[in-house]
């Protein structure tokens, strides 16, 4: 029975290796460095690019490869690049230095493949940002040469020059400058609401508001409007307390408009004194 089970395990190995097999794809023998096979890529365009790509491994070493398809004929442009990668054996086995950008181009598909050698420094981060900033503005106005002589010049210059050119900094500096916003807004809400305390409470609310939906339409609005309308109400509050208390009104007295002042009698607070953030915590 066991040596039953034997033969029939390695039997369905043996299938599924075949059917494997029988479904790899293969690529046609490379001529050069480019290899449009969707023909996409006008002669004096490819002809420059084979060029720098020659000289490149000339510099370097390192084997950067442009291939385009008419189609990946149901597979997904990961598997397509990954065996076409390893078929053709782009790169030195020593150093697994190659690069390749493959196109299909009716799938409107397109990926970066790096050898090990090479991840380091054209990070997946940095490969993303060259087609997202890069190639695909071009592609979309069905410009494929200025995509890819724009790619290839940003993958090179990665390469051989500056490595950071195309980190994500855009990003951050649009993340800065939206929490720049966000926190300027509260400022100005805050001002306004202690400027305008009296008996009404919705103008805090109206001002956060109006300052929400320009930063950010309707979530914006109702997120700062109920904001400004809380602080809005404490702060009119207070200030309704420090007035029948006839305790000063103006912004150090009553602490940013935050205190309503103290009962007499009992105990009277501390002195004023802070913390410098030291201490410690734990669990059980």
């Amino acid at each position: 029975m066991k040596q039953l089970l034997k033969i029939v395990f390695l039997t369905a190995i043996l299938i599924m290796a075949s059917f494997k097999l029988a479904q790899a794809r293969t690529f046609p023998t490379p001529t050069g460095y480019v290899n449009d096979f969707a023909n996409i890529i006008s002669e004096s365009i490819q002809s420059q690019i084979e060029s720098d790509l020659n000289q490149h491994k000339l510099n370097t070493g390192q084997e950067v490869s442009v291939v385009t398809i008419d189609s990946l004929e149901g597979d997904t442009i990961e598997n397509a690049s990954v065996e076409l990668f390893s078929q053709w054996g782009i790169g030195t086995k020593e150093k697994d230095n190659g690069v390749l950008l493959l196109i299909a181009l009716k799938d409107r598909k397109l990926k970066i493949e790096t050898g090990y050698g090479i991840e380091p420094i054209l990070t997946d981060s940095r490969s993303g940002t060259i087609i997202r900033d890069v190639i695909t503005p071009e592609f979309k106005k069905d410009d494929y040469d200025a995509g890819i002589k724009a790619g290839v010049a940003a993958i090179l210059t990665v390469l051989t020059s500056d490595p950071t050119v195309f980190d994500s900094q855009v990003v951050a500096k649009s993340s800065d400058r939206f929490y720049f916003l966000i926190t300027a807004g509260i400022i100005m809400i805050y001002l306004s609401a202690f400027l305008a305390r009296s008996k009404r409470y919705w103008p805090g609310g109206v001002i956060g508001a109006v300052i929400g939906f320009l930063l950010s339409a309707v979530t914006g609005a109702i997120l700062l409007g109920l904001f400004g309308l809380f602080l809005d109400y404490i702060l009119s509050k207070n200030y309704k307390t420090r007035v029948t208390k006839g305790l000063p009104t103006t912004w150090w007295s009553s602490t940013g408009g935050f205190s309503g002042g103290h009962s007499s009698g009992g105990f009277g607070g501390f002195s004023g004194g802070s913390s410098g953030g030291g201490g410690s915590s734990g669990s059980w």
